[in-house]
């Protein structure tokens, strides 16, 4: 797909992946429908898109509730891609976790996409084509201490779009994930209330303008699973084959990340 003149949704575009994907879409030549709850940096991100010279309008949303994804979903008219990438994390001690993190965590991360999802599907479906590529983690494919409520969240939305993609083979519309790895960004300014494992905080990092071209990539071939950083992919791909040594490894190595 040539995403040039094509229309884009992005949720949890104030900030974050959501912001650095908004503006490589933009740099392509797609015009771009933005949500997120805060308006104002949302506003921002709209006009650095419509300085690029694309349309970019931006939607006050709260992707847990359904009418919001709805109205979000009205206001692009015919959506070409969707990227679900709206998220937050609180890491604790599964012990230690509240029932009101653990359950805002899958109202957002993975019920939001399927609200999201659920409004533009049919639209999609009707034209036989479109797009949904939906922001993961590496946290969705391998489980990490002091993370279990996120890790829940994103292991739900891997679920979810490998099942999606199934249901809709054969009928035009693509689904892709992007797995990234920790991302430099505001997003762990509430994350880091618990403490991350070092080894993820360290050797797993990547830049959000990396992982916004690899979800404007997943949109132009749609191909289904993108793992960053390389050794993330690596690792990843070493936690299916050998998973108890990749869970040892870890282990030792955040141990000694966390001692300097």
């Amino acid at each position: 797909m040539d995403l040039h003149g094509k229309t884009v949704v992005i949720t949890g575009a104030s900030s974050g992946i959501g912001r650095a994907a908004a503006l490589e879409m933009a740099r392509r030549g797609a015009n771009v429908v933005l949500g997120a709850r805060r308006v104002e940096p949302l506003e921002r991100t709209a006009a650095e898109c419509r300085a690029v010279g694309v349309r970019a309008a931006a939607v006050a949303a709260d992707v847990t509730k359904p009418e919001d994804c709805a109205r979000l979903v009205a206001a692009a008219g015919e959506v070409d891609v969707l990227v679900n990438n709206a998220g937050f994390a609180v890491f604790d001690a599964l012990a230690d976790a509240k029932p009101d993190d653990l359950r805002a965590m899958m109202d957002t991360n993975y019920f939001g996409m399927v609200h999201c999802t659920q409004a533009v599907l049919p639209g999609m479906l009707a034209r036989g084509r479109g797009t949904i590529v939906n922001v993961a983690s590496i946290a969705g494919i391998m489980g990490y201490a002091r993370m279990g409520g996120y890790c829940a969240t994103k292991f739900a939305v891997i679920g979810f779009t490998e099942a999606l993609r199934d249901e809709v083979l054969g009928r035009g519309l693509r689904v892709a994930l992007v797995c990234p790895g920790t991302t430099e960004t505001e997003f762990f300014v509430t994350a880091e209330r618990g403490k991350m494992p070092g080894a993820s905080r360290l050797i797993l990092s990547v830049k959000p303008e990396r992982v916004a071209r690899a979800v404007c990539h997943a949109a132009e071939d749609g191909g289904y699973r993108r793992i960053l950083p390389l050794f993330a992919a690596i690792y990843m791909r070493m936690k299916e084959v050998f998973p108890r040594l990749a869970h040892f490894l870890m282990r030792r190595v955040s141990a000694v990340l966390e001692r300097r």
